[in-house]
């Protein structure tokens, strides 16, 4: 599984396995990641997981939590990310094939991701299809865009943000970090977990009203 490293001068002091769906990181010694450090807020920052995919999230923290030496408020994390949480530094190792990981130490065995071979859709995999959405509210109003990537995010940094996720088996919405729930068709509702998006939903997320469609 993933893992966070804290480190010292670049040599690592501990190192945590990520094995729950959300961690809070602070100095409070309840929290599922304890940095005793008085530059350290109680609760600092919280690592989510959504489909595999680890977001950091700062939870208004007296010294802002910086990733790769930017100060962010939520961003989703890639293998090798480096987080500042006051004044000590974390690194994100990211699974790459069930118990094995990428390591970027050049004194160490590296170890290969194996390609998994190609299934055709006659084998029972599902092709994901190119997913549009349409704005009808915010600031991109009036505005479509094509979904091309893995994660597209709905929302910005500060307000409610949620992310829609492309996988094998379709399009999830997923809530990202502790902002309200989004809406579906004008119900709310909890995607922490992720839910299938259909054609023709309208999803809103904060001052974003979007309808998506499926093409391909």
């Amino acid at each position: 599984m993933s893992k966070i490293l804290i480190l010292d001068d670049e040599s690592v002091q501990q190192e945590i396995e990520l094995e729950e769906r959300q961690l809070v990181i602070g100095r409070d010694a309840s929290n599922g990641i304890h940095l005793d450090d008085p530059s350290v807020s109680r609760r600092h920052a919280m690592l989510t997981c959504a489909l595999g995919e680890y977001f950091i999230e700062d939870l208004g923290s007296t010294n802002g939590t910086f990733l790769n030496d930017r100060p962010i408020t939520k961003h989703m994390l890639n293998h090798g990310d480096l987080l500042q949480v006051g004044d000590l530094v974390l690194k994100y190792q990211k699974v790459v094939e069930q118990e094995e990981v990428v390591d970027d130490d050049p004194e160490k065995t590296q170890v290969i991701s194996r390609p998994r071979p190609h299934k055709s859709p006659d084998a029972g995999v599902v092709v994901p299809k190119i997913a549009t959405i349409r704005y009808f509210r915010g600031p991109k109003k009036g505005q479509s865009e094509q979904i091309l990537r893995s994660l597209y995010t709905l929302g910005k940094p500060g307000g409610d943000v949620a992310v829609i996720a492309r996988r094998p088996q379709g399009f999830f919405l997923l809530r990202i970090g502790n902002n309200s729930f989004p809406m579906i068709n004008n119900k709310k509702v909890d995607v922490g977990g992720g839910i299938k998006l259909n054609e023709g939903d309208v999803v809103e997320v904060g001052e974003n009203i979007v309808e998506i469609s499926f093409t391909g």
